[in-house]
């Protein structure tokens, strides 16, 4: 099994109008889809953002007959408390190979909307990874924490800043440890909004804790950021001592070597 991508999306997210048959023609190997789940979704209006589940799977079952069984199932969940339950029953009965913990919204905004930016970032902070926590300490089946940073992406914050939250943010990671979940390396938060920083102090933080779970994704809407800016991630884990990624097949994790990866690029 190779590394892949393990963030990305389709037309089948509101967001996105990308093809499953452009990102196949970006890799040999697998793919995953990670399409948008989130209720009263406030950067749609307010409005549930639901995975169309039946068409989706159809489509990739008519693919895979095309493509050898390349095309894997995914979901990016979007948890706020009081959706909760919502996620859980829409969950219920429906396969995929990973589940992506996300925090999106507050339930009054969405933190990349402009009202955010008007707001003092520690204020921010001190508001979003609380709810970064209680959804990783809330959601019993995800399998991979989302860009923990997504909630701050409109601030150029220090990693002395971000230090000053160390009590709270290793409670998350100790959480993603405690649940056996991955830890998301965001490519698209590292190198397009310039947090590479913030992520290698999680990093550290991680491995001090014991975790060593780590997944790959660069969030793509499009072919334009598949695997973005990878071969730097991995030069970063490899700075860290770290030799594997994990990735996820029917919500089961395996050890891909990145020196495997890097010798069959």
């Amino acid at each position: 099994m190779a590394i892949y991508d393990q963030h990305m999306h389709t037309y089948f997210s509101p967001d996105a109008s990308e093809t499953f048959e452009n990102y196949l023609k970006q890799t040999s190997g697998s793919i995953v889809t990670t399409e948008h789940l989130d209720f009263k979704d406030c950067f749609m209006g307010g409005q549930d953002t639901l995975l169309d589940y039946e068409k989706y799977s159809k489509t990739i079952d008519e693919l895979n007959k095309q493509y050898t069984n390349r095309i894997r199932k995914g979901i990016e969940i979007g948890y706020t408390k009081e959706s909760h339950q919502q996620i859980q029953d829409y969950l219920e009965g429906k396969e995929f190979d990973v589940q992506l913990l996300s925090v999106h919204q507050n339930g009054t905004y969405d933190f990349l909307q402009p009202i955010v930016k008007e707001k003092n970032v520690q204020d921010v902070m001190n508001e979003y990874f609380p709810l970064l926590l209680e959804a990783v300490e809330s959601f019993p089946t995800a399998n991979v924490l989302s860009h923990f940073d997504y909630g701050i992406r409109l601030f150029e914050v220090t990693v002395e800043e971000l230090q000053e939250h160390q009590s709270i943010l290793k409670k998350v990671l100790q959480a993603v440890i405690d649940k056996h979940m991955a830890f998301e390396l965001n490519t698209r938060s590292m190198y397009q909004y310039g947090n590479v920083d913030l992520y290698e102090q999680m990093i550290s933080w991680y491995l001090e804790l014991g975790g060593h779970s780590f997944s790959l994704g660069s969030d793509a809407h499009s072919i334009a950021y598949y695997g973005f800016h990878f071969d730097d991630a991995i030069a970063l884990l490899e700075k860290h001592g770290v030799s594997t990624v994990t990735v996820f097949e029917q919500q089961k994790p395996t050890q891909v070597s990145l020196k495997q990866f890097k010798e069959n690029e």
